[in-house]
């Protein structure tokens, strides 16, 4: 190993070429999701300033919350796009210098604790809006190996990422199908003659956990954007916030939290507990035959969104949902054989989706456990690929 800069040994904000206004592939911040190795985009704009990057490059927010977040992603365009693309200029752009490093080898070093636990550190400015200091992240002194053991450090580690964004992929297309059924068998349009949105389910049921009790804890960061699997939670004594339980659905009811998708379903509670989240959620709970799944899809549906987003209410930047506007927007009742019909399909594939996500999960604790053993060369990259054979 040779022991050199981060600035020595990868090239940062390396220079790329957009002409002014020409239209090219944009990614936000929002694209890039903790945790997760790639980013692309279908998005195009026409070029007006912001960081500039091609395909392969690691982007990394260099911003809190996002960067505490685990925003560090790997930079893929989108089948048919070419060339450069641009982003928030909240981005700092790493890419391997040819014959010394290789840029997936950074992304794996730029993901392990150490270097974000000093990036972390060297932030400074106003409160809520902190920035990375590019001199101190160039500074910093790492052990870089050969390139050929970086490659392969970087093969074996991406064996995991790759089972994790295939765990994924099915995730999305699982949720697309259960929506696609939905879609066909209900008729969600408000409806004067119909049945208040309230009486299909209930509305921030009362669950019990004693206030300092320790439980399972979802904070709003947590909560995922348009997805029903929850990723990350920890167990903490409980506050002041929503409680729930196994089956109930989490909808954020705050502006930007409701606008950008953040509702998901609550599975990964032991049977009986009860866990503690925001205040800024509502939940809701199966009543009858109206299952879990069913109350998921409908507060995802475009009608439900788009009804719930108009009737925030509140101060510029802190708008809100009230749960008592479920009473306001009515539908016609489900059909009992259509409601049949999409719980004999949409329950198992829930099933499947929280069953990937656990196995996601323990995915992710393996790579995340390995990732400084082999950066520090306490284990060989041929034990690694044997760990990582067996997850294949």
């Amino acid at each position: 190993m040779s022991l050199m800069t981060l600035g020595a040994a990868f090239l940062i904000n390396p220079r790329v070429s957009i002409a002014k206004g020409s239209n090219s592939p944009f990614v936000d911040m929002s694209s890039l999701k903790p945790s997760t190795r790639g980013v692309s985009t279908t998005i195009s704009r026409p070029y007006s300033g912001g960081s500039k990057f091609l395909p392969g490059d690691v982007l990394m927010a260099r911003i809190t919350p996002s960067l505490e977040n685990g925003k560090t992603a790997i930079y893929f365009s989108a089948p048919g796009a070419t060339g450069a693309a641009f982003g928030s200029t909240e981005f700092i752009v790493f890419r391997g210098r040819e014959g010394l490093s290789d840029t997936n080898y950074g992304y794996y070093l730029l993901t392990s604790n150490e270097v974000r636990e000093h990036a972390i550190a060297s932030m400074n400015g106003s409160s809520g809006r902190q920035r990375v200091q590019l001199d101190s992240l160039a500074s910093y002194e790492i052990d870089l190996p050969p390139l050929n053991e970086q490659r392969a450090i970087a093969a074996t580690l991406g064996v995991f990422d790759d089972k994790i964004e295939s765990n994924r992929r099915a995730i999305q297309l699982i949720e697309d199908l259960c929506h696609a059924h939905f879609d066909r068998l209900f008729d969600v349009s408000n409806n004067d003659e119909g049945v208040p949105l309230s009486q299909h389910f209930e509305v921030n049921p009362r669950r019990s956990l004693s206030s300092g009790q320790v439980g399972t804890y979802v904070g709003m960061a947590s909560l995922p954007e348009f997805s029903a699997e929850i990723y990350n939670w920890e167990e903490k004594p409980a506050g002041s916030g929503q409680r729930f339980v196994n089956g109930d659905v989490l909808m954020a009811r705050i502006t930007p939290c409701l606008e950008n998708g953040k509702t998901a379903v609550v599975d990964m509670l032991d049977s009986g507990a009860v866990g503690w989240g925001s205040t800024e959620y509502i939940v809701l709970a199966p009543k009858g035959n109206i299952g879990t799944e069913w109350i998921y899809c409908l507060v995802r549906n475009e009608a439900i969104r788009t009804f719930a987003i108009v009737s925030m209410t509140g101060t510029s930047g802190r708008q809100r949902f009230q749960a008592d506007r479920f009473d306001q927007y009515k539908i016609a009742c489900p059909p009992e054989a259509a409601l049949s019909e999409f719980n004999s399909l949409a329950t198992p594939q829930f099933s499947r989706m929280t069953q990937m996500r656990n196995e996601t999960l323990d995915l992710l604790a393996l790579r995340d456990a390995l990732l400084p053993e082999l950066l520090s060369g306490r284990i060989r990259i041929t034990d690694a690929e044997h760990l990582a054979e067996m997850e294949r």
